[in-house]
């Protein structure tokens, strides 16, 4: 397992009944290919097909930049197995500041598992435990994550969360991936939701 501290990362490790949630580091990067170069798993993502190894590592890299005021990807581990990332990356302020000023209030959620790992709650486990350390730790106000409309796995490991679907749209994209044409779903949380779903699970 990488190191779970990193000099430029102020990311709490994060721990669940089976999880550890910890920086993701550029020793990673294995991690990631093996993740980016899966046909399941890349099938609703960029351009629907495997990333090589090169394209994989300029993700990690742009993944290490998210890295602000505790936001940032955590590698997820059960045991010492490496199993995917999740993600809470910092929105864009409508200001015009150079350079763009981050919103660490409204941000955006992702997460990808190794399909062996998938059907077995951890993806839930995990994003509920990302979830609650970004409206209790980090000062968050809203999460939102999107995914292709027919992805039903992604749309539906959202909404367990306690996320609502807000809209469906339409980008256009160079290289369009099979299914893009049903548009991508947009869903939201919102610490007031959260902090009822909370009261209502005790």
């Amino acid at each position: 397992m990488p190191s779970k501290t990193t000099p430029a990362s102020s990311q709490q490790t994060l721990r669940t009944k089976r999880l550890e949630l910890v920086s993701l580091t550029p020793q990673n990067q294995q991690d990631l290919f093996e993740l980016d170069s899966d046909p399941a798993v890349m099938k609703y993502i960029g351009y629907g097909k495997p990333l090589s190894a090169s394209d994989s590592e300029i993700g990690l890299n742009c993944l290490l930049e998210l890295a602000v005021s505790g936001l940032g990807t955590w590698a997820g581990y059960v045991g010492s197995e490496f199993i995917g990332w999740w993600v809470l990356a910092g929105g864009e302020t409508p200001d015009t500041s150079t350079p763009p000023q981050v919103d660490t209030e409204n941000v955006v959620f992702g997460l990808k598992l190794l399909p062996k790992f998938w059907g077995r709650g951890y993806a839930k486990e995990g994003t509920r435990e990302i979830f609650r350390h970004a409206f209790r730790d980090l000062g968050v106000e809203q999460i939102s994550g999107d995914a292709m409309a027919i992805n039903k796995g992604s749309r539906a490991a959202m909404a367990s969360c306690g996320m609502k679907y807000i809209r469906t749209f339409h980008n256009v994209y160079p290289t369009p991936p099979p299914g893009i044409e049903e548009g991508e779903v947009e869903f939201r949380i919102t610490k007031d939701d959260w902090l009822l779903q909370e009261d209502r699970s005790k």
